[in-house]
């Protein structure tokens, strides 16, 4: 049983457990965690020091704090991130959204395509945030679980963009009809005999099949590529994201997928990150 702490007595115990037990941002995550059950924003955090925190609350940020040291990432433990500005709910079907993403959204945006399909929208973080972005288009997006589609859809809801939305369960491009002027993925693209050794945080608590890219870590852009031309509109669009190292091979599908003009474009941190390719 907790007893009634202070605020900072709280943000103290909290970086001192998450830090001795080799947790990489133990200040940040402390804070998080600690905004969550207080209800404070991180400013109210520091100006609101010596304020005592209930019991009950100070409870269940000693819970929040035994998942951490679990390794479960704290965005699982919050039940949603910040992507793109708004922020996403999460369920155990769904892969959290990473700030690189926003890339490919930046891009997407860029091309203001009225008819867009996504491959493997996940929480819809990315469907989601380009039906908010172009109130003039319509998205289909696919994914191949029920329950992460069941997600992207209360997200939609939340933004009010659930409308022009379809969500659909498919696998790739099985079930998918039309065409479009724009397809968008970022998909399963880690080798399978890599996902052993990820970190912990990864490989326990993210969906082992929204990570899985197949043999070499290509699965899906090869099924994309090879496929794409039949589901798009003339001058229509493929932008994907890709992982470190993969840009190249990436672009060489998709030239033999039969795009002609393949482009690469870095993140922040100078990686080759998002591959967009046009017929």
């Amino acid at each position: 049983m907790h007893k009634a702490e202070e605020l900072s007595r709280l943000l103290s115990s909290g970086v001192k457990l998450l830090s001795a037990a080799g947790i990489q941002t133990p200040e940040l995550d402390a804070k998080l965690l600690l905004q969550d059950v207080t209800g404070f924003s991180s400013v109210q955090i520091i100006s609101n020091s010596n304020s005592m925190v209930d019991a009950d609350k100070a409870g269940e940020f000693y819970m929040h704090l035994e998942r951490r040291l679990n390794h479960e990432p704290v965005h699982r433990i919050l039940g949603c991130r910040e992507f793109y500005g708004r922020l996403f709910q999460l369920s155990p079907e769904t892969l959290i959204p990473r700030p690189d993403t926003e890339l490919l959204v930046d891009r997407a945006i860029a091309v203001n395509a009225k008819e867009i399909l996504e491959i493997g929208t996940g929480s819809g973080a990315i469907c989601v945030s380009l039906a908010c972005e172009l109130p003039g288009a319509n998205i289909v997006a696919t994914d191949i679980s029920q329950e992460a589609l069941d997600t992207a859809k209360a997200n939609s809801e939340t933004y009010g963009v659930s409308d022009r939305i379809s969500f659909l369960i498919a696998d790739i491009f099985a079930g998918v009809s039309g065409q479009y002027d724009l397809i968008v993925s970022n998909p399963p693209y880690i080798p399978s005999a890599d996902i052993a050794s990820l970190q912990e945080e990864v490989r326990q608590f993210d969906p082992a099949r929204a990570l899985d890219g197949g043999e070499d870590g290509y699965d899906f852009y090869r099924h994309i590529f090879g496929h794409a031309r039949n589901f798009l509109s003339e001058n229509g669009q493929v932008i994907v994201e890709v992982g470190i190292g993969q840009a190249q091979f990436v672009s060489t599908l998709a030239v033999e997928g039969g795009f002609s003009e393949v482009i690469v474009i870095k993140d922040l941190n100078g990686i080759d990150r998002v591959v967009i390719a046009e017929i």
